[in-house]
């Protein structure tokens, strides 16, 4: 709030949440969100949801050394599977204030690709959104062909 002090200092408090919105989305409210989606998928999501049951929901890092770079992903899902304990059954996006689209099932599936490079059998991994502020038709359609789960907010308060 520092660099806004001079702005409410002279009323203009509209316009110092203004330029500070964008930030306030960024570093608190995302991660809030972020959070939220992972303990719904650790307390509330039904094992069918993510095919399994889960044992360690957590975020992660996933390199990519042939392009140099790195994914963040959100929401990463292990669990049991039978008798298998410790199989990776989801990896998930969450965005609060954007509709979700097909990139983001797309860089998902890209994610996805680097362990199946390297022989790690991801076929049964569920690819995951969640947002705050929607999904678009082409997102749902892929939902309703079974390629990815959406979780929106009536979801993540209302439950399965």
């Amino acid at each position: 709030m520092r660099p806004k002090i001079a702005m409410l200092d002279r009323g203009m408090a509209e316009a110092a949440w203004q330029s500070s919105r964008p930030r306030f989305f960024r570093f608190v409210v995302g991660p809030h969100f972020e959070q939220l989606c992972r303990d719904w998928v650790a307390h509330f999501a039904a094992p069918e949801t993510l095919g399994g049951l889960p044992i360690d929901v957590s975020y992660g890092t996933v390199s990519d050394p042939a392009n140099r770079s790195s994914y963040e992903i959100d929401v990463v899902v292990h669990g049991a599977v039978g008798q298998d304990n410790g199989v990776l059954l989801a990896i998930g996006e969450c965005t609060w204030d954007q509709v979700m689209g097909i990139g983001h099932l797309e860089r998902l599936r890209a994610v996805l690709r680097l362990p199946a490079g390297r022989g790690i059998d991801v076929g049964q991994v569920r690819a995951c959104c969640f947002s705050g502020a929607g999904f678009t038709p082409e997102l749902r359609a892929a939902e309703r062909r079974g390629e990815v789960v959406l979780v929106g907010l009536e979801r993540l308060y209302g439950g399965e």
